[in-house]
This record gives structure tokens, sequence and C-alpha cells, in this order.
């Protein structure tokens, strides 16, 4: 067995890889030890997904969906106490809409309680998360694409192998795994549906769906991988750093998404879901 980004031997590796990291809400898509190295699993949890999921944009996403980290902590957004002039945390309550808050240093715990208990009323200021760092992100893109394609062929025979070997993978591989090939993938983005939007499907309970993805193969012989998450649609060309073809093919589709052919409604690909 050889890693499909490094290409090493790694029939003794160990560590399974979540396509989508597990601390956002991921537990379906997961590759088996060896199709991604411990080296590259390593490499792409401590330089991509750490600092990317890091950010308070993320943060800011898991606190509205409500989603505990692999710890089972419920999840934080970082805040200020106008009148305590105090960094806070605000901690959801997971069963609710509410929230609590508790000083984000400990020394400021005593002074925020004592602050809080003299006002009738308080302001907390949560700052607009920013975008995350485009380069960043789609270097996450390019190794959930790969991933993804790998999940796809796993039950394939020889479909790891075809993924690992494919030289017109290369260059994408190469940008995931070390940055190089292109000084900027790009990608296309928009807005899909409502993070917290909830799906409805006769006889069932109504849904949110954390992520889901499928890939589109264009007329112009594009392969484009295409990602939900938390409602924001991207797409990533699986080729070469060029979206063209990608939105071209949006504007002959009226704009519906690969993943919603027949409108927000219509099937759904590959999907992980929060019950509501």
């Amino acid at each position: 067995m050889n890693c499909i980004f490094c290409k090493a031997n790694s029939a003794g590796s160990c560590s399974v890889e979540h396509i989508i990291p597990e601390s956002i809400g991921n537990t379906d898509h997961v590759l088996p030890p060896g199709v991604v190295c411990d080296s590259c699993n390593t490499y792409f949890s401590i330089k991509v997904e750490k600092p990317l999921l890091e950010i308070s944009y993320f943060r800011d996403m898991c606190y509205r969906g409500r989603i505990r980290n692999k710890q089972g902590n419920p999840p934080r957004v970082r805040g200020i106490h106008l009148q305590g002039r105090a960094p806070v945390d605000l901690i959801p309550d997971m069963d609710g809409n509410g929230a609590s808050i508790c000083a984000s240093r400990e020394n400021d715990e005593k002074r925020l309680v004592e602050t809080i208990r003299g006002l009738t009323n308080f302001t907390i200021v949560v700052p607009v998360p920013a975008e995350p760092e485009q380069q960043l992100l789609s270097r996450f893109l390019a190794k959930v694409a790969i991933e993804s394609l790998a999940l796809k062929l796993f039950d394939t025979e020889g479909g790891i192998r075809e993924v690992a070997e494919k030289s017109e993978l290369n260059p994408l591989r190469e940008y995931a795994r070390r940055g190089t090939t292109a000084s900027f993938w790009p990608y296309h983005s928009r807005p899909l549906y409502p993070p917290d939007f909830l799906f409805v499907e006769s006889e069932s309970e109504p849904y949110e769906v954390l992520h889901e993805w499928t890939f589109l193969y264009t007329e112009g012989y594009e392969l484009y991988f295409v990602l939900a998450l938390f409602g924001i649609e991207y797409a990533i060309n699986m080729g070469g750093p060029y979206i063209d073809g990608y939105k071209q093919w949006l504007t002959e589709k009226s704009g519906n998404s690969p993943l919603y052919p027949n409108g927000i409604r219509g099937m759904r690909h590959n999907i992980s879901t929060k019950k509501q």
C-alpha cells in the first residue's frame, strides 16, 4: 500500500484519516490506516487543519451548529464584556438556544462575577469572524478532494492505487501536501443555505446538514470537487488551478448546485447530519 499523497510505502501506518476533521462533526467519512500515511496524516492535522479551524470563522460556525470538539466539550466563541473590559467565552446551551459565559482568563473570573452582580444589564460584544485565509482553505479543499475521491473508489479493485498513481492529480496533491505547484489554487465559494438550515423529508424529523460533497465532471472534461461545509459551497478543479469551467456550468444550470441539481430539496450526496 502506498500513501495517496507522498506515495511512500504506508503498510505500517496505523492512524485513520478523517476526510473532514472530527472536531467539526465528521464521524462518517473516514479512510482506514495506510490510505494516508501517518506522516501525511500528522502534517495535515498540524499544518493545515489546526490553524484553519482555530480561526474565528470556523469557531463561530461550530458555536452556531452546537458541534462538540473531539473531547466532547461544547464549542466556544470569544467576546468582550463591555462594562468589565474583560475577554469572555460564550458556551452554548447544547439542548437549547441560550448560552453561559465565563472569563477567558482564570484570574479575571472573580472580577467578572463581581461586576455582573452589580449590574442590571450588561453587554457582550462578539466580533464578526474573519474570512479564512484563502491559501490555507484551498489547500484544505485540495486535501479533502483527493481523500474523497479515494473514499469513492475504495471498494473498487485497484481504486486506491489508481488515485495514488494518477499523474493528473500530482499538481493538486503537491499543493495540498507542500503548498507547491501553484502560489494559490483558486476555488469557487458561495452561500448555499444557512448553517442552521433545517431539512425536512416526509415522515422524518427536521435535521441539519454539517457537510456534504459530490463530484462534477463537465462537458469540458474537467473534474470538480464540490463541498458544502456549514452551508457554504466550495468547488475546486482537481485538474488545474482555474475555475472558469465551474462558473460556466453554474450559468448553464441557472445557478443550481451539483449537490442539488433539482433545487435545494433535491437528492443529497455523502452527507453528515446532526439530528435536530
